[in-house]
């Protein structure tokens, strides 16, 4: 498995990320009336913590040391992710209470939310799990095929939703990123600091040490850039190579530290939270170089940002409207997937945020990118409020409770070609649904007459 793993493999620039994201401490929760209702809100977000994603075999061929275990089968949420999730739907219940959007009548605000997560256990047991901290415990339904089936939603390739042309898709990466060596020495600092902790030595030594004797040197494999020539799926459309390779190697050191684990245990005691943040910037650049360059994210994202635009007309007319999530009485929808869906929806939008102590652009474990519809007191005219929301290092790391007066970290985006002068971060309906519409493909979008939606599965395992 590990071999064919690694055998595989117009954003703004990040010096004006800090002009594209308006920290606040929650969703702008204040005292006072901001002149505008909260009508509806979908949250999009990535599944909570997991264990390693491989199995110890296949890692002993990148590290000649044994990975932590974190006692769930490889992928799955752990017994800690879970609980963060419970911690971060707890935060949304008094947040979504405060906005009036729910009523405190558990029953009654469950039957107007929806949750749908993509066929797999890590995603469902989070939706559950979110489920159960925003309505006290409750055993939420969630809508999702049967795991291993795939979500056309989520991967539109696969499902064959959207055709793919694998060749224009390569041939534009590489106009965009300019070639896999190019990548390389950009991201020299990151492969050099995962090289030091899988082979166990200091970074910067000179010259390199060998690798050790039947181990992969993930960090020193080459970076095609060529289209693959079967098999596409979303994010499996052009070889990443080292890219992908590294990534996975030292995938498993972001959810050691943020599990709870031992210092210790976190890159076997090689890594300061610091150079987590650091060497998770290269999980980023995989999912922007498979996602986010303007064809294939067309491709890739344009049924979920579909579903997630008729979502909201569907909230605007109060009246059904296939191809949407939930019902037109939907107040809250979450959707949960894994963190390369939601960094190829918001490069349709061109969304860009930076967090207390993350990377920028990093879809950190439970993160989410929410949309929020709002309704003008005044006027009667809807708005779109957007936030890119996380627990920090610490929040997941200790399972601190999360309330108004403790939220997790948030930032409200700008919604770029939304704007009005003097008008905020906040984008007039219908303006947000001209360019979100824009932004879709919509031959890659699934004719919502054929959609199957699907309906809420039973028996996930949670160990």
């Amino acid at each position: 498995m590990i071999n064919n793993l690694f055998s595989r493999t117009n954003t703004l620039p990040l010096l004006l990320l800090a002009l594209l994201a308006v920290p606040v401490g929650a969703q702008t929760v204040t005292d006072a009336d901001d002149g505008t209702i909260l009508k509806q809100i979908i949250v999009f977000g990535r599944h909570g913590v997991r264990s390693s994603t491989v199995s110890p075999a296949d890692y002993a061929k990148v590290s000649p040391r044994p990975y932590p275990d974190f006692g769930v089968p490889p992928g799955y949420l752990t017994t800690h992710g879970g609980q963060a999730e419970s911690l971060l739907g707890a935060y949304f219940r008094e947040y979504l209470l405060h906005e009036g959007l729910l009523t405190g009548d558990v029953n009654r605000d469950a039957s107007r939310s929806y949750f749908r997560a993509n066929s797999i256990q890590r995603s469902n047991v989070t939706a559950a799990a979110f489920g159960a901290g925003l309505y006290e415990g409750m055993a939420v339904p969630v809508h999702s095929y049967p795991l291993g089936q795939t979500d056309p939603v989520f991967d539109p390739i696969s499902t064959n939703v959207a055709a793919v042309d694998a060749v224009r898709a390569a041939v534009e990466v590489r106009q965009v990123y300019n070639s896999g060596a190019a990548l390389a020495s950009a991201y020299s600092g990151e492969f050099s600091l995962i090289r030091s902790v899988l082979f166990d030595y200091q970074a910067g030594v000179e010259p390199l040490p060998a690798a050790p004797a039947g181990t992969t040197d993930a960090t020193a494999l080459p970076i095609p850039l060529e289209a693959f020539k079967t098999g596409f799926a979303a994010g499996h459309v052009v070889d990443l190579g080292g890219i992908l390779a590294t990534m996975t190697a030292a995938d498993p050191f972001v959810m050691e530290y943020a599990n709870g684990l031992s210092l210790a245990d976190v890159g076997w005691g090689h890594l300061s939270l610091d150079q987590v943040s650091q060497q998770s910037r290269l999980i980023t650049l995989a999912f922007n170089v498979a996602f986010t360059t303007p064809y294939l994210n067309q491709v890739q994202s344009s049924n979920a940002a579909s579903h997630v635009l008729r979502s909201m007309e569907q909230a605007v007319v109060q009246d059904a409207i296939p191809g949407s999530f939930g019902m037109p009485g939907s107040r809250v929808n979450v959707i949960v997937g894994s963190d390369a869906y939601i960094i190829g929806l918001a490069g349709l939008l061109g969304l860009h945020w930076q967090l207390p102590g993350y990377q920028p652009d990093f879809c950190a474990p439970g993160g989410a990118l929410v949309f929020e519809l709002r309704q003008s007191r005044s006027s009667g005219e809807h708005l779109v409020r957007v936030f890119y929301t996380a627990q920090t290092w610490e929040q997941l790391r200790n399972l601190t409770p999360l309330g108004l007066q403790t939220p997790p970290a948030t930032a409200q985006l700008l919604i770029p070609g939304g704007r009005e002068p003097g008008a905020g971060l906040d984008v007039k309906f219908d303006r947000f649904q001209r360019l979100l519409k824009k932004a879709i493909g919509p031959q890659f979008v699934e004719d919502p007459a054929k959609e199957v939606p699907p309906g809420v599965l039973t028996g996930v395992p949670l160990k």
